[in-house]
């Protein structure tokens, strides 16, 4: 085994592990230096840790599909997202200052909080099956959740925010306006494969 090539991915590996962390702690500048990334190892590490949930997560509460299968669709979920801020990007900017790899780094990067929220998501379901009874401990337990999940959402927001705006380079309004274009398309989207069971909360 090349010692060196061993080396290079946990040395991004332990760059991704500090980025996440940084991209809670300080998600504005942590952004701004993925936008500047070109490790493209981070990259196949967050989908390697995609590829590890959605087949653990199987064995925990078992998909109406192949796992594979709906790691497939997070892929085409991901290049699409990607593809349509870059050619959003490409109309709306005369000057081109910006390149397809920040594109790349940032949106993988804003996947994180989808990604912490259905690990902990199957992880609770296994440790702490959903109540039967409204009893206060199992308010307390739904009250804790909730708090958690709009915890990721805001975190959600604001990282998806920040890619758009370090990729993009695009100022506030048009931001606001791409964001809206993109809905148009996710939400129909989204409720199709829902009604597919394909995903209950789309994996984006």
């Amino acid at each position: 085994m090349d010692f060196k090539l061993v080396s290079s991915f946990l040395a991004s590996l332990f760059l991704v592990i500090q980025r996440i962390i940084m991209l809670a702690i300080s998600p504005y500048k942590t952004m701004r230096k993925i936008s500047e990334e070109t490790d493209y190892t981070q990259i196949v590490i967050i989908f390697i840790g995609i590829f590890i949930y959605f087949f653990s997560a199987n064995k925990f509460r078992p998909y109406d599909y192949e796992p594979g299968i709906l790691f497939l669709l997070t892929i085409f979920h991901y290049g699409a997202t990607v593809l349509f801020f870059y050619m959003a990007a490409s109309i709306m900017q005369k000057e081109r200052e910006f390149t397809f790899q920040s594109f790349l780094f940032t949106f993988l990067y804003a996947l994180i909080p989808t990604i912490i929220w259905f690990s902990i998501n199957s992880w609770l379901y296994m440790i702490v099956p959903p109540p039967t009874t409204f009893s206060f401990t199992a308010k307390s337990l739904s009250l804790v959740f909730i708090a958690f999940s709009i915890a990721m959402l805001s975190w959600k927001i604001i990282l998806e925010y920040l890619a758009i705006r370090f990729s993009t380079k695009f100022s506030f309004y048009s931001i606001v306006y791409s964001i809206l274009f993109y809905l148009v398309a996710v939400i129909p989207y989204s409720l199709f494969m829902y009604s597919l069971r394909f995903f209950r909360i789309p994996f984006l």
